[in-house]
């Protein structure tokens, strides 16, 4: 029986499927500035949080989580509510099948219709992976902050990129909260 990839909004119980992936990266890179991966209980918790505002989605095989990608508030402040943070994470066994692409592919669609207009990613650096794969989904480097993390025994720069979602509309509005978006 063939299993095809499907892309859908993460549940809780992704959460240790999301973490499979996620785990080494905290432990082994400095992708992820977290010193110690998240808890299972804290994974859930923070898909349930994302959810109240943002997408948060998996590309999954079967049962077995492949990627995931999720926005969320790139700063607190009000003028800032119209620009999104996103972040994507893709099992190595999958990285370089087209997963990335198709989750941002999706990811960007609902962003829109809540009424976002800039999506910004953010890179240790360097990572040439996902250099490529945020260049090839339209995005442009805007910035980058020098040795900004220190991990592993080293200090890292992390870059950023921006990609305009949608042009501005005349009449702006609040971004819909995403439970409130018609699916």
């Amino acid at each position: 029986m063939e299993t095809t990839r499907q892309i859908r909004v993460a549940t809780q119980a992704d959460a240790a499927g999301i973490l499979a992936i996620y785990a080494p990266i905290v432990e082994a890179t400095a992708t992820s500035f977290e010193a110690e991966p998240p808890t299972l209980e804290e994974m859930q918790g923070r898909i349930e949080r994302t959810l109240m505002q943002y997408p948060w989605l998996v590309c999954v095989e079967g049962d077995r989580v492949l990627g995931y990608v999720y926005g969320s508030s790139f700063r607190a402040r009000h003028a800032y509510q119209w620009s999104v943070e996103v972040s994507v994470y893709i099992h190595p066994e999958a990285q370089g099948q087209g997963v990335g692409r198709r989750l941002y592919t999706e990811l960007f669609a609902l962003l829109r219709r809540q009424g976002y207009i800039s999506a910004y990613a953010g890179a240790t650096l360097p990572n040439p992976g996902s250099v490529r794969l945020h260049e090839s989904m339209g995005f442009e480097p805007c910035g980058t902050f020098p040795m900004v993390g220190y991990k592993h025994g080293a200090w890292h720069s992390v870059g950023f990129w921006h990609l305009l979602l949608q042009p501005p509309p005349e009449n702006l509005s609040d971004p819909i909260p995403f439970p409130l978006l018609d699916k």
